[in-house]
């Protein structure tokens, strides 16, 4: 972080100012197409279930843990609309398994952890392709998703969120790790038209680890492969005890081959992270690659693309939109990361940092760019300024590009993993106007 020290610590909390990219209000929106809506994408509901299909009514609460303990392999639970209280928590463990809202709203469908011992993390995957969609999982001790291999393994693929919302996480609330040993690892998993809101009611059962840090944040994935964010809304993920949260999304410890696209980033302290530290063991996965990228050399983050995400904050402890930090080739594209003129914790909207970073930043439109300890960069044609007069109502979260944004419209460069702008339109118009929005 550029404030709190080389790691940072954690922290978390509700909405600041409610100004929100996307123009939803702090605690999420229809889940099944506003997070995506936000960014111009269309979220349509999940297909209809195939092969074997359990329905489950609210007055099953008390047994849900053991519907999901004891459903076959590829079967959908189908939740019909209420709230079930966690008795304990939903452990997946056989392959293929799908729960989702009957009616593929996921406000119809409350998962409620309620801080509970018994429910610590409300939902837990260990299990190949297993899918959570259309259902809010909310307030859950720990996390809300935990992912992980079994013991001893093999490496755990395909876990999927779609179209959920997880509210008022304790700690991270998608938590992705390898097993205890660290020799089975989690794969090509997907986040895609989800949202991530912690509330005022939420902060005060933010973890502090005894130390009054803030141990909490959104996506954290451990030493995963070819990871999908697409599309979702991250807000209000802060503290107000002067400790600082982790990042809406981050993958490090020695992850790969991230793409981290078109979301929606709103009064969150860091948005989104590629590694972390300067390399220590602490810092960098014992994973092992057959092609030993880089010569095995110790890294956060191989490869990898940050392309087309809106952050923005309103809120003092707003640290840094975009973090690079031991991590190589990693390219980061046509992302706006600004905030408030005063913010009295900004640092920088992309800060790529430590001797073992090597990344493309191009096309971003941002308040500031910083280099530290020696990292190395191609950084060219971004627009780095405190002014938001370029863009339509940034406060109510509308980041066209007006018509007298010369310093933007047809000043960037045109690139192979541009992808769409926020409207889902190409860049194809001449060159491509810089940050999120081709106007």
């Amino acid at each position: 972080s550029g404030n709190g020290g080389a790691a940072g610590g954690a922290e978390s909390g509700g909405s600041g100012n409610g100004g929100a990219a996307g123009g939803a209000e702090s605690g999420g929106s229809n889940t099944s197409g506003a997070a995506g809506e936000a960014m111009g994408v269309d979220c349509p509901a999940l297909a209809s279930p195939a092969g074997v299909v359990i329905d489950v009514a609210p007055d099953q609460a008390d047994e849900l843990h053991t519907i999901v303990d004891e459903a076959p392999a590829g079967s959908t639970i189908v939740l019909a609309p209420g709230t079930y209280p966690l008795a304990r928590w939903l452990r997946f463990s056989r392959p293929g398994v799908t729960l989702r809202s009957a009616t593929d709203e996921a406000r119809d469908v409350i998962i409620d952890a309620d801080y509970a011992d018994a429910a610590l993390e409300a939902v837990v995957i260990n299990a190949d392709d297993v899918t959570i969609a259309h259902v809010t999982v909310q307030r859950a001790a720990d996390h809300p998703v935990h992912i992980y291999p079994p013991d001893g393994g093999p490496d755990l693929v395909g876990p999927r969120l779609y179209g959920v919302r997880l509210i008022d996480g304790g700690e991270q609330f998608l938590k992705v790790n390898p097993n205890g040993d660290r020799s089975a690892f989690v794969d090509e998993g997907s986040v895609v038209c989800s949202e991530f809101v912690m509330t005022e009611e939420g902060r005060p059962h933010v973890e502090t680890l005894g130390s009054g840090a803030c141990y909490t944040g959104g996506i954290d994935v451990h030493a995963g492969r070819r990871w999908l964010v697409r599309s979702n809304r991250f807000e209000g993920i802060y503290c107000t005890n002067g400790g600082l949260a982790e990042h809406a999304i981050h993958f490090w410890r020695g992850a790969r081959d991230t793409v981290i696209e078109r979301n929606v980033i709103v009064d969150c302290a860091r948005g989104i992270g590629l590694g972390m530290g300067s390399g220590a063991a602490d810092d960098v996965s014992s994973r092992t690659w057959e092609d030993a990228p880089y010569d095995g050399a110790p890294l956060g983050h191989v490869g990898g693309l940050v392309v087309g995400n809106v952050i923005w904050a309103a809120i003092d402890q707003f640290d840094t939109g975009i973090e690079i930090q031991q991590a190589r080739l990693v390219t980061v594209l046509h992302n706006t990361v600004v905030g408030e003129p005063v913010l009295a914790g900004f640092f920088s909207s992309i800060d790529y940092r430590f001797a073992g970073t090597d990344v493309l930043i191009r096309n971003n439109y941002t308040r500031r760019i910083t280099v530290r300890d020696g990292a190395s960069g191609t950084v060219d044609h971004n627009v780095e300024t405190e002014s938001l007069a370029a863009f339509a109502d940034p406060a109510n979260g509308d980041f066209h590009l007006l018509a007298g944004a010369t310093e933007a419209i047809d000043q960037g460069v045109a690139q192979s993993l541009a992808g769409l702008d926020i409207d889902g339109e190409p860049r194809t118009n001449g060159p491509p106007d810089i940050g999120v929005d081709e106007r």
